[in-house]
């Protein structure tokens, strides 16, 4: 038996363990630089407006509803264009009767057949139905198109949407990054108060008036970070993203400010082209396209059907055998009396027709007033951005000096909180008129198409 000395045991254990901890280190070092070569693109990247804009192309349920109802459309168009073909089905039937049945011929005569099956073959073609049909497969072929304009109108508020509530994102980063400024200049400014209070260089009133103005910034941080948390939750929904709730709440976005103010749009130049490229106005126009069409279909009733119609088959009795037959032969149908049916679908008709004209009137109208409206909120957030951005300055060299000559003593506490307070609300301000240009430019483009 091999014996092995007790320090050696020791010494290969102690061995093995220095190796092993070397192998965890090194391991844990390759993983630690592994993770952080790898954060860039482990880390959830900030979406920009074109991104989250061609997710909702690809996931709102409502762009997807209004795409599928093309689909439908297209299937209506079919059945309506399958009259213009032959129909051709196949009969066969087998029954029995009274075999006790004589003949016409008298009391001698021979029974009349108890069973009869038949095999047959039939096909019918209209030749002339009052051009029923032809007005359907038009209005049908329109109803697609007028489809088409109405997912392009549903895309085009989706997109207006995502675009609203992607900048309400930004005003949200944006105005959270103003309140944690805004605090800690406020608490800054305490500590300078509370210094000067022990020194007995201020009064009591001055100390609590810089805590109470700290509080409030707090407040408002509060205040803006759970408004940036609703505000990526409402982009996520929009966008149609099957994020959570958690992720939605810290939806990261990438925008850019305006760098200048929005220029001056002339109104008859964007009333033109909407008028010519707004979907809505688009799909009206094919609707009432289609209104028309529906009228003559519903007049062709008043008209005969003409159809060709034929049968070939095979006929098996129990007395008589199996004989081969066949049909042929022109066919009128002329409705005499349905009860005002016709009447009844051509006034429908025309009423959905006239409907649609007044929709339209109506509507142009509702543009009209809603290209002005957004035309004066853009000149409005045009000039806000100037006057904000001049206040900025202002309110900055206000809130600098009053805090110099609050430090020489020349100034009161007072002095300073109001300068603080104006700083952070022209900042506000700024960030209003920015997101709110953004905005309307957005709402611009839908009204007009582009």
């Amino acid at each position: 038996m091999l014996k092995i000395p007790l320090s050696k045991i020791v010494a290969i254990n102690t061995h093995n363990i220095v190796l092993f901890l070397f192998l965890i280190t090194a391991l844990y070092l390759s993983d630690v630089f592994y993770c952080r070569a790898e954060s860039p693109d482990n880390q959830s990247t900030a979406f920009t407006l074109e991104q989250c804009l061609s997710i909702a192309r690809a996931h709102n349920p409502r762009i997807l509803a209004a795409r599928n109802r093309i689909n439908e459309l297209a299937a209506d168009y079919t059945a309506a264009r399958s009259s213009f073909f032959p129909r051709i089905a196949v009969n066969s039937y087998y029954y029995k009767i009274d075999s006790d049945r004589l003949a016409f011929s008298g009391p001698t005569a021979d029974k009349l057949y108890g069973s009869e099956s038949l095999h047959s073959l039939t096909g019918k073609q209209i030749l002339f139905d009052g051009f029923k049909t032809y007005f359907n497969q038009k209005a049908a072929g329109i109803g697609t198109e007028a489809q088409k304009q109405e997912t392009e109108s549903t895309t085009r508020v989706i997109e207006y949407a995502v675009t609203e509530a992607f900048y309400r994102l930004i005003e949200a980063d944006e105005n959270m990054r103003v309140a944690e400024n805004a605090l800690a200049q406020r608490r800054e400014f305490e500590q300078l108060t509370r210094a000067f209070y022990e020194a007995g260089k201020v009064t009591k009133l001055d100390f609590f008036r810089a805590g109470s103005q700290a509080s409030e910034a707090e407040q408002a941080l509060i205040e803006a970070k759970n408004a940036r948390q609703l505000a990526g939750m409402l982009l996520a929904k929009t966008m149609g993203s099957d994020m959570d709730s958690a992720s939605a709440a810290t939806l990261e976005v990438s925008g850019q400010p305006l760098d200048a103010a929005p220029p001056a749009l002339d109104f008859e130049a964007l009333w033109k082209q909407a008028q010519a490229t707004n979907p809505e106005i688009k799909k009206l126009d094919l609707e009432i396209e289609q209104s028309a069409k529906r009228i003559q279909a519903a007049r062709a009733d008043y008209f005969p059907e003409i159809s060709l119609q034929g049968s070939t088959g095979k006929r098996h009795r129990d007395r008589g055998g199996s004989e081969d037959e066949w049909m042929g032969g022109f066919f009128m149908e002329f409705p005499l009396f349905e009860g005002g049916l016709t009447r009844a679908q051509v006034a429908k008709a025309s009423s959905q027709n006239m409907q649609l004209v007044e929709l339209k009137r109506n509507r142009n109208d509702e543009l009209r007033i809603e290209l002005k409206d957004a035309l004066r909120g853009l000149e409005n957030a045009r000039h806000g951005l100037i006057t904000a951005r001049q206040m900025i300055r202002a309110d900055t060299e206000g809130y600098e000096s009053s805090l110099v000559l609050y430090r020489n003593g020349k100034a009161t506490g007072l002095d300073v909180l109001q300068a603080q307070v104006d700083l952070t609300r022209s900042r506000f301000a700024l960030i209003s008129y920015e997101v709110a240009g953004h905005i309307t430019q957005a709402r611009i483009k839908q009204i007009t198409g582009r």
